[in-house]
């Protein structure tokens, strides 16, 4: 696998990544919201606009054999972490992070977590944020990352809470 930056050729094929992770993702956790799949494709690619115009968002992707089978963001914390924690100056979050679904449960996850723990130590970072909301996200990142720092409870309706890590990288296995 090869972990790099994203560049402009690898727009669409990145496009195409989180499209079919986020359906895949909805149709498998039965979310009923026929604008969330849209909505979360929209902020997706904001993030990829923004990589290539604003100096704080940095978008990676994990290539094999040609294909880009994986993602990562390192940028600043989103509103519902700033809204919810103070945070450190010059705070990061892990976000963005989406595997093809033909390659989950590979290692390819856990080489993306390995390879943004690299980047945010080459940019002397070593406390980030990282929120999810999703179940099985949430489920991936307690046994990655442990127990969250928050839970909002009932944030995404009843029984349906968003959860917000703070990790320390020297904390982290």
């Amino acid at each position: 696998m090869n972990f790099r930056a994203l560049e402009q050729s690898d727009v669409k094929s990145l496009q195409r990544l989180f499209m079919e992770s986020l359906s895949e993702l909805i149709r498998r956790e039965r979310f009923e919201d026929a604008d969330l799949l849209d909505e979360e494709v929209a902020r997706l690619n904001t993030t990829i606009q923004d990589h290539f115009d604003d100096d704080t968002v940095h978008l990676y992707v994990v290539e094999e054999d040609g294909t880009i089978v994986g993602a990562g963001a390192l940028l600043p914390p989103n509103e519902i972490i700033s809204g919810h924690l103070e945070l450190e100056r010059d705070a990061i979050e892990l976000g963005s992070v989406y595997v093809t679904p033909g390659m989950q449960r590979q290692g390819v996850g856990q080489y993306v977590l390995s390879e943004m723990r690299r980047e945010m130590l080459a940019r002397k970072r070593h406390v980030f944020y990282l929120d999810a909301g999703f179940p099985s996200a949430q489920t991936y990142w307690q046994k990655r990352l442990g127990a969250p720092t928050l839970v909002l409870e009932h944030y995404w309706g009843p029984g349906a809470p968003h959860m917000i890590w703070r990790i320390d990288l020297k904390d982290m296995k």
